[in-house]
Parts: C-alpha cells; structure tokens; sequence
C-alpha cells in the first residue's frame, strides 16, 4: 500500500498512480484511465468509473485503498482540490452531461460532508486564531473578493455588521474598492476569499495591498492559491467542484463558526444587538401574524 500523502501536482498523482498500478493488470487499467481522464472523474461517482473501465466496483474501492485513502471519496476531495483551478464553465458542463447513470447528488454530499469534517482540525490552526483576532479588533476590517468567490461576502458582511462597527464589502469596479489603497495601513486589516477560478483582479489588488504595507488575512483552498504567498495568516478551507458550479457551503459554514467564535470574546455584543432588535421592531422589519 502507498502511504497516503496530498498530491499536490499531477505529476505527484501520476507517481502514486503508477506504484499502484505495479501491482495487478486490473490496478494498472484503473491507473491509466484516470492519468487521462483525471479532469472528468470529478463528476463520477466509484459506480460510473467502474462502469467506464468495464471493472467491478469492489476492484475500484479496493484501488483507492490500496493508494492509501480510505475510499473514492477521500481521493476525490483530494483531486477536486488540484484540478478546481483548472476547469473551465464548458468543460463542468460537459462532463457533468456525460456522467449521469449514478445519482451525482450522493457523490457531491459525500465529498461536502467530508469537507464539513475537515473544519474541526482547520479551527486548531495559528492562521485561524490571526483570522479571529482580525475579526476581535478595533481597526475597521474591509471583506474583499471578487467574481463567484465574492458571493460569499453578503453573507459574512451581514452577521459582522450586526456583530461590531467599521466593516465593508469591497468589490471590484466599485469606488471603495479603487480607494482601498489610499487608507492607512495601520488603520485597516484586510480580510481577502479566493476560491477557484482565482480571479486576476483580486491577485493584483492584494499584491498591490501587501506591497503598501496593509495586514491581509486570506480565505482560499489550497496552499498553492495565488493568495496564499500574499497574506500575513492564510485559512485552507475546501470547496467542492463536481457539480457545474462551485459549492460554497463549507466555506460559508466556516466563517459561521468564526464568528460564532468571535462573539464568545465580544463583551459589548449582548447590548450590541439588543440595540440592532430595538430598531428592527420601531421600523418593522421583518413580519408578524
């Protein structure tokens, strides 16, 4: 058996794949289809790649094994993670079309679920403790993404208005987002998402942020994100990509248990949103009976 190590590269899986495939004629069939089809196998479940390569599944499961995981699934939140950056909108469409004799719902939950697991461990981490101090300080805190990746700030931005003053979502083409620079760096943290696709804008204007001396702290999903060199304390959360479109459910789940974090360390909070509910009710936000 391989010992199971994170492929970071293709030729690091390639390497792996070919230990294994030493080991029966079966093992180098499944090695060699998945050398050539590694962008496609994210969108099938264990059933559908036996199915392609006209093997059993159990010869399947005992392969994934073998290369050290505890099973397909394991293997797959470990590949989605390589290739994420690489697949275009066309590409997930058409794989995602090509692969539909499994129910592609129990493979998309499998791989999230597990990626829900990884939180605890992420949660232990030094980068995590300078992310949640970011939150914790006095100094106004600016939510900057861009693209799909900057869907995530409404919601992050919501509960941290409620939560404590001088926090702003800051988007491309945006005048905030133009005049970000000209604040002082002492002044301001940065806290930056980047997800797959990594979009350029955000590169760039984090480069331009560090360079200026400003404090950034960056959510992404892999130590090799563009943002990761660009950040004084960087979070790996993953994201799940055999579905024609990003999942951000785990990202979103943690930065709900950062801030829930947070508020275990905001004495003012309790008052805080006493206040926010008060005015909620004399402008009749929300509906009642």
């Amino acid at each position: 058996m391989v010992t199971k190590k994170a492929f970071q590269s293709v030729e690091e899986l390639e390497v792996m794949l070919m230990q294994v495939a030493k080991e029966s004629p079966i093992y180098r069939k499944i090695a060699l289809y998945i050398e050539k089809n590694y962008l496609r196998i994210i969108f099938m479940t264990a059933n559908e790649l036996a199915e392609k390569m006209g093997v059993s599944q159990g010869s399947v499961s005992r392969f994934f094994i073998t290369l050290g995981y505890h099973g397909y699934n394991e293997f797959l939140r470990n590949l989605q993670r390589l290739v994420s950056k690489q697949l275009t909108a066309p590409q997930r469409l058409q794989y995602s079309k090509e692969n539909h004799q499994d129910n592609p719902l129990r493979t998309i939950m499998d791989v999230e679920l597990g990626n829900m697991d990884e939180l605890f461990d992420i949660m232990q981490g030094e980068d995590y403790d300078k992310m949640l101090q970011m939150i914790l300080s006095a100094k106004p805190l600016a939510l900057i993404s861009a693209r799909m990746s900057a869907t995530i700030l409404p919601y992050v931005g919501y509960i941290l208005h409620k939560m404590r003053p001088d926090v702003s979502t800051v988007v491309p083409d945006t005048p905030e987002w133009e005049a970000l620079e000209l604040r002082d760096p002492r002044q301001v943290n940065i806290l930056a998402v980047a997800f797959p696709r990594y979009p350029n804008v955000l590169i760039r204007k984090c480069e331009s942020l560090k360079k200026k001396g400003f404090s950034i702290c960056a959510l992404t999903d892999s130590r090799f994100s563009p943002i990761s060199d660009l950040a004084n304390g960087c979070v790996l959360v993953s994201v799940t990509t055999s579905s024609l479109f990003d999942i951000y459910s785990t990202p979103i789940a943690f930065f709900n248990l950062l801030l829930r974090d947070a508020a275990k360390q905001m004495p003012e909070l309790e008052s805080r949103m006493e206040k926010i509910e008060e005015l909620e009710r004399r402008d009749n936000v929300y509906f009642t009976n």
